[in-house]
């Protein structure tokens, strides 16, 4: 639109700067211009219900949202240079001959939404270059009153409403330089519910026609063949009009230059499902369409030859909010060249409160017209409710497939000769990604958000290597990505950059999870069940940023730090969030503060950030330097009475330990000794009935070594036939001492200990004793196996309590000396020994 640029080079002309109160009216904001004329003024929101006297050099004034009811006559006698002037919003009445005399420059005037019932037929003959007019919401009749316009107006924007034909003969006379033309009842008041080929008689060289919202049933063959020029019509929102009345719009754009057409919403929105045919888009294929739109129209099928029968040029087309049923028109329309399509919003449910306002009374025009039944719509369509299809335009780059609901496994698919490289399918029930996706190498934007999604197979993304954006945020992949260990999922995606997993109650990502993925930009996983970064990241060197937004953070350990130190080394506008997390500051997090307080990493919404101090309190982390000096303070004493008590502690651990080994200390040893045995030679259990080696092993001091060999030896081994291991004649040479006692021991069936004063000071016979109650206590399951024979009477003062107890506990002989009682002495002990 011309006007449009020559208000650009307008505004830059001007220069503004910041604005200022004016001096004619403080409500006002004035701006000026580099010579420090003021060349515009704001007076909108200031209440004002008169217009004030502007300076002369004004070139803008925007009096929008006020309560000016009148424009005196001459107001703008000096103001010649003005180009724009807005009354948006206010109670204007009446317009006079008069009202815009003297500003013979203006190029754009607005009058939208006010009261204006009066109106002088050449009130715009004052303003000979005016290009823009928006009169629309007024309480008048533009076209009843034959108002005459600028002939250098392009665009108009109008209230029509016309109810009998005779009115429109000569309307919108002498604009043959119009370009735009609003008469949409979406903006303003629109009601024609006939188009004849007079309508838009004297406009031929329209270029952009909004009849949208205009209660529009019929429109005559005709009615726009003449304009040669239109690029764009919008009949949306015209109900009772239908395809069937569409068809002559169709039939009349052979001889335009359209390029976009809109035909939303032509259908009742409770009407009964439709169908497409051939013949009210055939005539489309000889013109030069780029863009279709034919969104809520209750489309169910195409008629079979209808969609091949659109122009080679169509590149977009809009289907959102439809009923379409799956079918072979799907295989037709794989062959029309378009780059984008929308298809979202299938099966949307509709309020019913509108109802009454789309009442459309019987058309005698389209009365010849078919009906199609189901059974004719299902022969068209030939639909399979248990099919999907996977087909699509050989051309198609972006496809919307939003809100739709279907319930489907996205399975293995092969679609051949694909240029998709957008694809968008968030907030359906594709609740399972098994895949492959084949054949999608030109693919770069993935949208499988809000599916819920609870599994997805390690070859979904096979086909699809080049795959840039992947945004699978609102799904239920908690339950399967934790236990991919090795990045398998994402292993065919190496050229990922944005991945987005927010809200997939995730409560662990392994730390193979983005293995393969050394590009990645950006990474979302917001809303999640995080407690700790657990996934490497230091490979990302062009991580720029990082959500980690309402998770379960309470600080991030030293590894994440150091990751995130190394990233931002390659890439310092490395930005991660924190926010909605309960951070702790204390004495344990007291490293993450300070390296908050030091890292140059920006954090997102820092100012919102809050951590819980040691006394349970929230402070706001937006400096966090400041908080790392008061957890400094509170620690630095804490860190001294930390280090007494650890001192404490394994002071106190220390002797307990030694304690429990100098009490178990013989226990230890005895376990030592045996495990050394065991590992020279495999030892074997014993039982009652095994044969020992020895039949008892004796433990004697040297001093009483005499009584040994010249006594013990001689009743025992001579006359008894026993086998004694004896220290000085059985221990084996080169072997150490404790080997030989505990290998003695374990090989004797009785220990026989021959007590006396010097063997209670010896340090040797004291660890046979000692031995030989371990072997008895842990090895023999308590088995008598001890023989104590005293020599001298010994006091139990003098004696060990280890003796001690196995002298109360236990019997035990003692040598007589006396040479009648030595024969029961020796019998006894052989008695026993046997």
């Amino acid at each position: 639109m011309e006007y449009l640029g020559n208000a650009v080079v307008l505004l830059v002309y001007i220069g503004f700067v910041v604005g200022r109160k004016c001096e004619f009216e403080n409500r006002c904001q004035c701006f000026v211009n580099n010579g420090k004329q003021v060349s515009k003024a704001d007076c909108s929101n200031a209440h004002l219900t008169h217009i004030p006297d502007f300076p002369k050099g004004i070139k803008v004034i925007i009096l929008d949202n006020n309560l000016i009811t009148n424009i005196p006559d001459n107001h703008f006698i000096n103001n010649s240079n003005l180009c724009k002037i807005s009354f948006l919003n206010n109670k204007l009445k009446v317009l006079t001959k008069d009202a815009f005399c003297g500003a013979n420059n203006l190029i754009e005037l607005t009058l939208y939404n006010n009261e204006i019932k009066d109106v002088d037929e050449n009130v715009f003959m004052s303003i000979p270059a005016l290009k823009y007019l928006n009169i629309k919401r007024n309480y008048i009749d533009w076209i009843e009153l034959n108002i005459t316009f600028p002939h250098a107006l392009q665009t108009l924007q109008m209230d029509f409403k016309i109810q009998e034909e005779d009115h429109i003969v000569n309307s919108f006379k002498g604009l043959v330089n119009l370009k735009t033309l609003d008469i949409s009842g979406l903006s303003g008041e629109c009601e024609c519910k006939t188009i004849t080929p007079e309508t838009f008689r004297n406009i031929p060289n329209l270029i952009h026609l909004d009849i949208s919202a205009c209660k529009i049933s019929y429109v005559y063959r005709g009615t726009f063949e003449f304009m040669s020029n239109l690029t764009f019509l919008d009949a949306s929102l015209n109900f009772c009009l239908k395809f069937a009345g569409a068809e002559n719009i169709t039939y009349d754009l052979q001889t335009t230059s359209i390029k976009i057409l809109k035909l939303n919403k032509i259908h009742q929105t409770f009407e009964l499902d439709t169908i497409v045919l051939k013949s009210h888009i055939r005539n489309l294929k000889h013109t030069n369409l780029t863009e279709l739109h034919m969104d809520s129209n209750r489309i169910q099928l195409f008629e079979k030859g209808a969609l091949s029968s659109l122009p080679l040029t169509l590149r977009r087309v809009y289907l959102s909010d439809n009923m379409f049923g799956f079918g072979s028109y799907f295989y037709e329309f794989s062959l029309v060249p378009i780059t984008f399509i929308n298809i979202s919003l299938q099966f949307s449910s509709h309020k019913f409160q509108n109802f009454y306002e789309e009442i459309c009374l019987k058309n005698e025009h389209l009365s010849n017209k078919p009906n199609y039944n189901q059974h004719e719509i299902q022969r068209h369509g030939q639909f399979k409710s248990n099919t999907l299809p996977y087909t699509i335009p050989f051309k198609l780059q972006k496809l919307i497939f939003r809100n739709n609901l279907f319930r489907f496994k996205i399975e293995a698919n092969n679609v051949p000769n694909n240029s998709l490289e957008f694809l968008d399918c968030g907030f359906n029930l594709f609740y399972s990604w098994i895949g492959p996706l084949l054949t999608y190498k030109k693919l770069i934007h993935l949208d499988l958000s809000n599916n819920f999604c609870s599994n997805v197979s390690k070859d979904f993304f096979r086909g699809s290597p080049n795959l840039k954006s992947l945004l699978i945020q609102n799904n239920l992949l908690g339950f399967v990505i934790i236990d991919d260990m090795d990045g398998e999922i994402l292993q065919h995606i190496p050229k990922l950059e944005i991945i987005n997993l927010a809200d997939n109650r995730i409560p662990y990502l392994p730390y193979n999870f983005f293995k393969f993925q050394t590009m990645l930009i950006e990474i979302n996983l917001g809303g999640n069940l995080l407690e700790d970064l657990s996934f490497q990241i230091s490979h990302m060197q062009n991580l720029s940023y990082l959500d980690l937004s309402t998770n379960r953070f309470s600080s991030l350990n030293s590894t994440v730090r150091g990751q995130l130190e190394t990233i931002i080394k390659s890439n310092p506008n490395l930005t991660v969030n924190l926010s909605n997390n309960p951070l702790i500051c204390s004495c344990d997090t007291i490293q993450f503060i300070k390296w908050m307080s030091q890292t140059k990493i920006r954090f997102t919404k820092i100012q919102s950030y809050k951590c819980r101090l040691y006394n349970d309190n929230n402070e706001l982390l937006k400096e966090p330097k400041r908080v790392y000096e008061i957890l400094k303070k509170k620690c630095s004493s804490y860190t001294a009475l930390l280090v007494v008590l650890s001192i404490f502690i394994i002071f106190f651990v220390v002797v307990l330990l030694c304690g429990l080994v100098y009490r178990h200390r013989w226990k230890l040893r005895f376990m030592y000794y045996m495990t050394k045995n065991r590992y020279q030679n495999l030892s074997r259990k014993q039982s009652d009935d095994e044969q020992y080696e020895y039949d008892a092993f004796i433990s004697y001091e040297e001093e009483d070594a005499a009584f040994v060999h010249n006594h013990l030896l001689l009743n025992l081994e001579e006359d008894a036939k026993l086998k004694l291991c004896i220290h000085k004649r059985d221990f084996q040479p080169g072997k150490d001492i404790s080997e030989n006692i505990t290998s003695g021991i374990r090989n004797s069936r009785n220990v026989v200990a021959i007590l006396s004063q010097t063997y209670l000071e010896s340090y040797w016979c004291l660890f046979e004793y000692k031995m030989a109650r371990m072997e008895s206590i842990y090895v023999r399951d308590r088995e008598n196996m001890f023989i104590l024979v005293s020599l001298v009477d010994l006091s139990a003062i003098n004696l060990p309590l280890c003796v001690l107890e196995k002298v109360h506990n236990q019997s035990y002989i003692e040598y007589p000396n006396d040479p009648s009682a030595n024969s029961l002495f020796w019998n006894k002990l052989k008695e026993v020994l046997k």
